[in-house]
This record gives C-alpha cells, sequence and structure tokens, in this order.
C-alpha cells in the first residue's frame, strides 16, 4: 500500500468504526426494550451486556445511558450511523442538549443546539467540543443565553468547591500517593505555581560538571519536573501565612541527634513517626527554623528552644545583590528562587551573616549536604562538586 493508501484506509476505518458503535447502541436499546437483563435473572440490561462480554459495568452502563439518549436525538443518532462523528462527540452533544433548561420559552432551541453542535463536531475534538458545548445557549439564543450561562458557571463553580477533596496515603516505600479534586481556577493557579519551579531550563545547565545527571534532569518527563516541583512549593510555604494548628504555626518537627546534624549518618525523626536521613536535615537546617530541644537520659523533654538562626529578610537582599545566581559553577538559578547556605554549618558554629552565606539552587543545595560528593571552593566565591570514588 502506498502512503496515501494507509492514510486514507485509516479515516476509513475511523468510520466504520463509529458506524459499527452505533450499530451496537441501538442493539443495546433494543436489547433493553425487550428485558434482556430481566430474562436473564440480571438488575439491568446493561449489567447482563458488561457480564456477557466481559465489559466493566461502569463501561457498559455508561454505553447504556448513551443509547437511551440518542433515541432522543435522531440527528446526533443519524450522524453517528453515518460515521460522521464519533461516539465521544455523540455523548458530548445529547449531554449538553439534554442538560439544558426545560422552562425555555422557545421550543427550537434544544433542536437548534443540538444542530450547532453536530457542526461543530465536524472539526472540532470531543474534548473542545465539551468546552463549547458548555456555551451553546449564548451562540443559539444570545437573548437569554448569556444570563443563564453565568448563572450555571456560579453554580458549577460552586458545587466544585464544595465538591473538592484530596486522600494521601504512604506507600510504605518513602513515598505519599494521592489523588485530589479541586476547582479550575485553584488548579490554574497550582499549575502555575508549580510551573515557576519547573520552567527554567537552567535545572539542567549544560556547564553543570555532572553533565550525565543534568542530561537526565533535562530529559525527565513532564510529570517528574512538576512532581519535583510540587515538593519545592510545599518546602517553601511560609509557615507564618497559614492558620494556626494545635496553637502552632503548621511545621513540620523534625528531631535528630546533633551529632548527626553536623556530620553523622542517623536518621531525623518526624513528629508523624516518618524517618528522614541526615543530609536531608542538613538541607532542610539551611533554611527552616531551628527549634532545639534538649532531651534527658530517658528522652523526657527539658528545654525547647526558639528559631535563633535564620538569614533575616535583609540579609537575604543584600545576599542576592552580590551573588544574583546560584554560586555552583556553571549554574545561573536566579538568586529569588535559591537558598541562603551557611559555608560553616550553623549547627558547628557558623554565623548567620553574609560573609559566611552563599545561594545554592535546591538541587546544588542538596548536593552540597550530600556525602557522595565532595566540594570544592574557586576563585570568585564560586563552588564546584565531584563525586567522590
Amino acid at each position: 500500500m502506498s502512503d496515501e493508501d494507509v492514510e486514507a484506509t485509516l479515516v476509513e476505518v475511523s468510520r466504520l468504526r463509529a458506524q459499527a458503535e452505533a450499530l451496537e447502541l441501538r442493539l443495546v436499546a433494543e436489547a433493553d426494550r425487550r428485558h434482556a437483563g430481566e430474562r436473564a435473572g440480571a438488575t439491568d440490561t446493561a449489567s447482563w451486556w458488561a457480564h456477557r462480554t466481559r465489559q466493566e459495568r461502569r463501561v457498559a452502563k455508561g454505553r447504556a445511558r448513551l443509547a437511551e439518549s440518542l433515541e432522543r436525538h435522531e440527528p446526533t443518532s443519524a450522524a453517528l450511523v453515518e460515521g460522521a462523528i464519533s461516539v465521544d462527540h455523540a455523548r458530548v452533544i445529547t449531554t449538553c442538549v439534554d442538560r439544558l433548561p426545560e422552562d425555555l420559552e422557545d421550543p427550537t432551541v434544544p433542536a437548534r443546539a443540538e444542530q450547532h453542535l453536530l457542526s461543530e463536531a465536524q472539526h472540532l475534538d470531543p474534548k473542545t467540543l465539551a468546552v463549547l458545548a458548555k456555551h451553546v445557549l449564548t451562540v443559539v439564543a444570545p437573548e437569554i443565553g448569556e444570563a443563564r450561562d453565568a448563572r450555571a458557571l456560579e453554580r458549577e463553580e460552586r458545587e466544585a468547591r464544595a465538591n473538592a477533596w484530596l486522600t494521601m496515603c504512604p506507600d510504605g516505600k518513602g513515598s505519599v500517593r494521592g489523588k485530589f479534586s479541586i476547582p479550575e481556577l485553584h488548579g490554574a493557579m497550582l499549575h502555575k505555581m508549580l510551573l515557576a519551579f519547573a520552567a527554567p531550563k537552567h535545572q539542567a545547565t549544560t556547564k553543570d560538571p555532572d553533565a550525565e545527571a543534568a542530561e537526565q534532569v533535562e530529559r525527565r518527563p513532564s510529570p517528574e519536573r512538576m512532581g519535583d516541583a510540587f515538593c519545592e512549593l510545599l518546602e517553601r510555604l511560609p509557615t507564618d501565612q497559614l492558620p494556626k494548628l494545635g496553637g502552632l504555626n503548621a511545621t513540620v518537627v523534625v528531631t535528630i541527634d546533633v551529632d548527626s546534624l553536623m556530620d553523622g549518618l542517623a536518621p531525623g525523626v518526624l513528629d508523624d513517626g516518618g524517618v528522614i536521613s541526615a543530609a536531608t536535615a542538613r538541607r532542610l537546617a539551611c533554611e527552616a527554623g531551628l527549634i532545639p530541644a534538649v532531651l534527658g537520659s530517658r528522652s523526657e523533654l527539658l528545654d525547647l528552644g526558639r528559631r535563633t538562626r535564620l538569614f533575616s529578610g535583609a540579609q537575604r537582599r543584600g545576599l542576592n545583590l552580590t551573588q544574583p545566581t546560584c554560586t555552583a559553577e556553571g549554574c545561573d538559578w536566579p538568586a529569588h528562587l535559591c537558598h541562603a547556605h551557611h559555608d560553616q554549618p550553623w549547627s558547628s558554629g557558623g554565623t548567620t551573616d553574609l560573609a559566611n552565606a552563599r545561594n545554592l539552587c535546591p538541587r546544588h543545595h542538596t548536593r552540597i549536604h550530600d556525602p557522595a560528593y565532595e566540594t570544592t571552593h574557586l576563585p570568585g566565591g564560586r563552588v564546584a562538586f565531584h563525586r567522590r570514588t
């Protein structure tokens, strides 16, 4: 077959598939009229159909609902039979028309809306058509559609906010998996925040001494970059702007032995029982406020100090003027996205002043605390990293 024949055949097969699915849906509707499920002792025809054809029951019920709806929408059904639209197009159209208000003064509005969507379906994919369908009244009946669409949008936003949810569950392997459903506005806000952390190409600068690692960062798929950005966003949330939790700022408490905080290996323990490596605790200590907890021989709490070692806002501004980018060799991550790191660790007597401070991007800040790398101070104030052999 020639290239043109392959392309033409593919388009024709897609049209034939739509026609076959149209026939299937008509048979489902006919089987339901004949009570096929009842005769077989099933709950309904969709359940019987799912069992006999080994479909998911959810999928079979959705197709049965579409089959029933198509019987009320002859133009859409006919277009599907001809292969002019897909099943997904048909579902968008019938759902939209079925949801139109029942108190419309002009009885021709539903038919005109259906015809308009059928016309648009000829050159739009189902997802884009669904967006258009939300405002179909404004197109076919502008005298009433704009006000009704505005009310419908407000109702949709209220329902989305009321029905927002989030679940989180540890997987037992050092990660937490979750799902959420939030309104489109808040989804857009979260997306923009994550892009602010994920978008800069200097995450994988070609001048990085570890070229192989840089190449891997650059080539990672977008979901991984967004996952890293989400972690960075959570680490940067200002706790003093969050609601109080138990009378305190919503702060995660890490308990770690002072020797491990300085250069040891024993892990830190989170207040929920989880553990983090000593290297991660040292990295976080450069940005988070330290609350020293003095424990007795039986681990009873003797004294709980207060935060004493954060760089002030004025210091950070001064540091950003003298160090406008990350100070790692070859990195140009901007200062306002960097962490302020103590060259001499605060835990071992280092002072919180500009002479002991350097800007490091999140990636290189992690590396400077990673025992697998050796840090070399270069002329001009830069640092270089080399993997230990």
